[in-house]
């Protein structure tokens, strides 16, 4: 911890008011107050831990409430030792954890309590003409929709941090509270499906490349799968198909693995055709940078699309399609097989927030189209990718937009349901990964402000 004082003008006051010159007392005095600072950093090292398992615990949460109470008492005894004053602030993040420590200040301290914190805390702010506004403290780091409330003694404070008065003993509270309940329930359906089906999607014995790509994206692919273990299992593939080497490569482009031999590969057999065909060989080509050359694809696949648009492909390859179509903006006509597939999601969105995929013929019968999770999930990332919000005032219908439909069809314990009025309880198979995946992406984008094509490991 970063002190407050300075040990050299404590030992000259010490020498001042006592007349003592004998150095084995000045050290011994050091030494005693190195010993009290190096007791109370090894106590919060302590607290730290414990409130650690605290989070994990629940059947030894009230033995460990009570040790971390008396931890965080005798270091609040210490810290009266060598400081006038002492105050204390607690964290406590979006999903409960809380952390709490100790600041001791002397009585000719002149900073403020910004000072305070920000000497000993990594503060992430921004000054403003209403003061310093605080958007990260330690491993507080609150979303879009989220911020840092600040309480004193258990109250809202009334004034800014760096405007607060402060006294020995009073204990100051940051606390992370959503004000946006859409990009709440966002990040709460994103958690439930990861602490479900996180592990049953992506582990050493079998990856599934939607969910896997979405790990990617929150940075946590490390703690489900390792790059040897996916790299064992992408070697048990039997690729033949465009859409084989698709999965191949982005799975192992999430785990950082090198995919040099499988793009020349893919290189080698890829070629435009139906459903989702195209769009895959251009998001493997394009997923990274490398050294192959498949611009002769990259015509063909633009010609393809043109002809074939994703309006006509439908909800489902349309909107991967229009992923693929992202990095090809500029070129001749692209723009405008976008806004067509994306004029149509929007004038055909039902009164429910959602889209409805075409009828199908074949033969003689007519199979209508269903309101369903996995092509409403396609369409988001298609839009997402091309910096278009599924949830501005274009894709919403009364109180609903494309993204708060999606939720709905999320089930209490975190897969998504396929069609909400049919008889099968879940669609584990197509759209809980990709239902996932579009809610990542969506998360993502509303917070760095940029499209997210989640393909892309550049």
């Amino acid at each position: 911890m970063k002190k407050l004082f300075s040990l050299a003008s404590v030992l000259l006051l010490f020498l001042v008011l006592t007349g003592c010159s004998n150095g084995t007392e000045v050290t011994d005095l050091q030494q005693e107050i190195d010993a009290k600072i190096a007791l109370i950093s090894n106590l919060e090292d302590e607290v730290a831990s414990l409130n650690a398992n605290l989070q994990e615990s629940t059947d030894a949460n009230t033995a460990l409430t009570s040790q971390i109470s008396e931890l965080e008492a005798e270091i609040a005894r210490l810290q009266a030792l060598i400081y006038d004053n002492v105050l204390t602030f607690t964290l406590k993040d979006e999903y409960g954890s809380f952390t709490s420590e100790t600041i001791g200040y002397n009585d000719d301290y002149e900073g403020t309590l910004f000072d305070l914190l920000n000497e000993n805390f990594t503060v992430g702010y921004d000054d403003s003409e209403w003061g310093k506004f605080i958007y990260s403290l330690d491993y507080l780091s609150p979303k879009t929709g989220a911020y840092i409330a600040f309480y004193k003694n258990g109250a809202m404070s009334k004034v800014g941090i760096d405007s607060a008065t402060f006294e020995d003993g009073d204990v100051f509270s940051f606390e992370v509270m959503w004000w946006d309940m859409q990009e709440k329930a966002v990040d709460d359906a994103i958690h439930m499906f990861l602490d479900n089906y996180g592990e049953f999607y992506v582990s050493e014995i079998g990856v599934e490349y939607n969910v896997i790509t979405a790990l990617s994206l929150l940075g946590v692919v490390d703690d489900y799968v390792t790059l040897e273990e996916t790299q064992a299992l992408v070697d048990e593939m039997t690729l033949s198909t465009v859409a084989d080497y698709f999965k191949a490569i982005i799975i192992l482009q999430a785990v950082g693995g090198n995919t040099d031999a499988l793009i020349s590969d893919l290189n080698s057999i890829v070629a435009v055709g139906p459903y989702c065909q195209t769009a895959y060989g251009l998001l493997a080509l394009d997923s990274y940078a490398h050294s192959t050359d498949y611009s002769t694809f990259v015509s063909s696949a633009l010609t393809d699309l043109k002809t074939t648009t994703p309006f006509s492909l439908g909800l489902d390859a349309g909107g991967i399609s229009l992923v693929a179509l992202s990095n090809y903006t500029t070129e001749d006509g692209i723009q405008a097989l976008i806004d067509e597939y994306a004029a149509w999601v929007s004038t055909s969105q039902l009164e429910t927030g959602g889209i409805k995929t075409r009828d199908v013929v074949w033969g003689d019968t007519t199979y209508p189209g269903t309101e369903n999770a996995a092509s409403m999930s396609q369409a988001i990332l298609g839009l997402i990718a091309n910096d278009i919000n599924p949830t501005s005032a274009a894709y919403t219908k009364g109180d609903n937009n494309l993204i708060s439909r999606l939720l709905e069809f999320q089930t209490t314990t975190g897969s998504f349901d396929y069609i909400l009025d049919d008889d099968i309880a879940e669609d584990l198979m197509f759209s809980s990964p990709q239902a996932f995946l579009a809610l990542v992406s969506y998360q993502t984008y509303v917070n760095t402000y940029e499209a997210v094509n989640p393909y892309s490991f550049n």
